[in-house]
């Protein structure tokens, strides 16, 4: 079950959206909790992932228009990818409105809900895993018989390894390169943040709060960069 200090994350992060409406947060709920319709019937890990969402809604999909709001059969895929490449350090905004903009460069089509048929919603979907493989290092799984959690492990890694190298991560053992710090630091990185103790545990959820906080790392280690090069 949510615990108090949870709860009290859901409201303070809630209080910072004024325009985001009683019922824009029971659509959230039932949306992405399969039709839960209050945060005290999550456990501790969907609330997590809820304050991490509500933390991340600032401008987000609830408060826009629709038309700035990706939507359509091939939305939630076409998302999870977007904020993959944030994470990754390579697409700029994880706005809805930066995705809508790169589907209409590789297919043509305004918005996400005009991507009905599959050959365009395939340029689009390659496209953006195309771009995270060649700039971010993503080696997706082939074939088309890979889970989710294979196609997840393989970008939480190529965020690893772009934390490595831009020392917005730092090994334990002073000196070692990025392979032997992968998964065993990385591991541990996650348990101090309150996840499972290795990656053989964790869920499709775990690893994206650890993406969510090493892509986190990585953003800032790049702005960082930015500045001194200013």
């Amino acid at each position: 079950m949510t615990t108090s200090a949870q709860t009290r994350a859901i409201h303070a992060a809630l209080k910072k959206m004024p325009q985001f409406t009683e019922q824009d947060y029971r659509d959230l709920l039932a949306r992405e909790f399969g039709g839960r319709s209050s945060s005290r019937l999550l456990d501790t890990r969907e609330a997590a992932r809820l304050i991490d969402m509500l933390n991340g809604l600032s401008g987000g999909a609830a408060m826009r228009r629709p038309a700035e709001t990706a939507s359509g059969p091939y939305a939630p895929i076409l998302r999870a990818l977007w904020i993959g490449a944030w994470n990754l350090g390579l697409a700029r905004s994880r706005d809805d409105q930066a995705l809508l903009a790169f589907v209409a460069r590789q297919t043509g089509l305004s918005h996400t809900r005009f991507l009905n048929d599959p050959g365009d919603a395939a340029k689009a979907i390659e496209g953006v895993k195309k771009w995270m493989a060649r700039d971010g290092g993503v080696e997706w799984p082939k074939g088309r018989g890979e889970d989710s959690a294979a196609r997840k492990m393989a970008l939480l890694k190529a965020i690893a390894r772009r934390c490595f190298e831009t020392s917005a991560f730092l090994p334990f053992v002073p000196g070692a390169d990025f392979e032997r710090a992968w998964p065993s630091d990385f591991e541990l990185f996650g348990y101090r943040q309150g996840l499972p103790a290795g990656f053989d545990s964790y869920t499709g959820e775990d690893i994206d709060r650890l993406a969510a906080r090493l892509g986190a790392r990585l953003r800032a280690a790049q702005d960082k960069q930015k500045r001194k090069a200013a």
